[in-house]
């Protein structure tokens, strides 16, 4: 993949030539099963690979993030369906983490309509996951083809991850057949696959552990790369490097264990707090860390010109993230 541009960390969305290079490595298929066209890695293995990602460019490795954590929902679903949504080298969810809208039964399955919210990777999307009310049934999760939705004009105004590609999304009567909805960790093909079996909230925050770490080396790779201050090689090699490395090896044996222990339904709230504490803790470390960098590196993490200023931006996003803090 050709190093990312100061124009492409500015722009709205991604290029067609690194999109093509997500869909031939099938990064936004990190957690589907090989039945449905996926790589159905380990919760370790996809890791590692979101970290990697993230480390090439930050709005990059979270739209990877968010696409692959999205297309996990396909064990959810029953095969057939499945097989129908997400066998497409080029499938892949934008989502709305809020409830919205309203929702319908019809004849053939459900009218939806509603507005929803920062769904990254909405100019790529194949489908989109979004929750929706009735009044007299409640809440349910859909997802719904790209053909029934409509983009809104406004694209999310935060400051780093601008390529990611986070826009609003508006359903006017939107038609989608039965089978298109699902219930959150109830699986429904597939059922070996281990990672299918953890909670929503711990794959999500293994996922967004990874994509921060890898943001994190990203702006430091420019660091070293365009800035020669004993002062920042200093915070780099003694101070950030050692933290990142013992994170890292935390969140795989974290990602290990609860991957086993939840296709053996062992998995307990004790460990979710682990997760969430352990790791969010350390990230809140390593961001203290960067502040000191962003003194010590002086005006290229100001200036607008600069890829240092933008990589910079992309980790100011990510420590924003809930599911990043303790």
């Amino acid at each position: 993949m050709n190093p990312f541009t100061l124009k492409e960390y500015q722009q709205l969305f991604l290029n067609e030539d690194k999109l093509k290079h997500c869909y031939d490595q099938k990064w936004f298929k990190i957690f589907v099963p090989k039945s449905y066209q996926g790589l159905e890695l380990s919760m370790r293995e996809g890791c590692k690979v979101l970290k990697e990602i993230a480390e090439i460019q930050g709005g990059l490795g979270w739209t990877v993030n968010l696409g692959a954590g999205a297309n996990w929902f396909s064990g959810f679903f029953n095969d057939e369906v499945a097989k129908t949504l997400f066998s497409s080298d080029q499938a892949v969810i934008a989502g709305s983490g809020f409830a919205s809208g309203e929702w319908r039964t019809t004849t053939n399955g459900y009218q939806i309509s509603g507005e929803w919210s920062k769904c990254t990777g909405a100019n790529h999307a194949t489908l989109f996951s979004l929750t929706a009310n009735s009044k007299k049934e409640g809440a349910k999760i859909f997802v719904v083809p790209k053909e029934q939705v409509q983009l809104s004009a406004e694209k999310w105004p935060i400051m780093g991850m601008r390529n990611s590609s986070s826009f609003g999304i508006v359903l006017d009567q939107a038609e989608v057949p039965k089978g298109y909805d699902f219930q959150m960790n109830v699986v429904k093909n597939n059922y070996h696959y281990g990672v299918f079996h953890i909670p929503f909230q711990s794959f999500a925050r293994l996922c967004m552990s990874a994509s921060f770490l890898g943001v994190v080396n990203c702006l430091i790779k420019h660091c070293l790369s365009d800035l020669r201050k004993p002062g920042v090689i200093a915070i780099i090699e003694k101070g950030l490097k050692p933290l990142i490395q013992s994170t890292e090896e935390n969140l795989y044996a974290l990602a290990e264990t609860t991957e086993e222990l939840s296709l053996k339904k062992e998995f307990t709230e004790e460990e979710a707090l682990k997760i969430r504490t352990l790791l969010g803790e350390r990230h809140l470390k390593i961001f203290d860390q960067i502040q000191s960098l962003f003194l010590a590196g002086g005006l290229p993490f100001i200036e607008e010109d600069n890829l240092i200023h933008w990589a910079y931006r992309d980790v100011l996003t990510a420590v924003q993230h809930f599911m990043v803090k303790p």
